[in-house]
């Protein structure tokens, strides 16, 4: 088992923080193009895909945690594919709350998110579903209506093709995922 897999395993049984100090986000403090980085973007890095290996709804406060981080690292230009798998790994076990989080990893994050991450991972497990819990809920009322929005917007285009939860699934693990493979090295 490698040390990433123990880390994750560790950290699944324990929630402890702490073992995750060497994969937080942190900016090595140069600013000029180019050359600002997060320290520990590489290490982040193996742990997500070793993560994605092998997860599961038991692994969901990594995933989210490892999001988090991720979408720190846009002010220094750090590469979406990452983010782009936490925030699949996430819809694949989201429960509807998750919606928020999905949100923010498409469009809190800049625009080179809002291209690569998509749409699919807003609308949930069920679109209607989404829209109406998001209708209901009341403590966010200005985000749910912004979200909502948004999805009403992608809507109104009748020549986009979305796809079902199970069509993006299966797009995401046979074909997605192999290119953001490529492009991550």
């Amino acid at each position: 088992m490698n040390s990433y897999r123990k880390i994750i395993d560790k950290f699944k049984s324990s929630k402890e923080e702490s073992l995750l100090i060497d994969f937080k986000c942190i900016h090595n403090g140069k600013e000029a193009y180019g050359e600002s980085d997060d320290i520990n973007y590489i290490n982040r890095k193996n742990l997500i895909l070793e993560l994605y290996e092998k997860y599961s709804a038991e692994d969901k406060t990594l995933i989210k945690w490892l999001l988090q981080e991720e979408l720190k690292g846009f002010e220094f230009d750090i590469p979406v594919y990452t983010t782009d798998l936490c925030a699949f790994m996430l819809y694949k076990h989201m429960t509807i709350e998750d919606v928020y989080d999905l949100y923010d990893a498409k469009f809190g994050a800049g625009s080179d998110h809002q291209a690569c991450i998509d749409i699919e991972l807003i609308f949930g497990q069920n679109k209607d579903e989404i829209k109406a819990y998001l209708k209901s809920e009341c403590t966010q009322k200005e985000l749910n209506n912004e979200i909502l929005e948004t999805i009403e917007c992608y809507e109104l285009n009748k020549n986009a093709k979305f796809k079902s939860r199970e069509e993006y699934i299966e797009y995401f693990e046979t074909k997605k995922f192999e290119a953001l493979k490529f492009d991550l090295g």
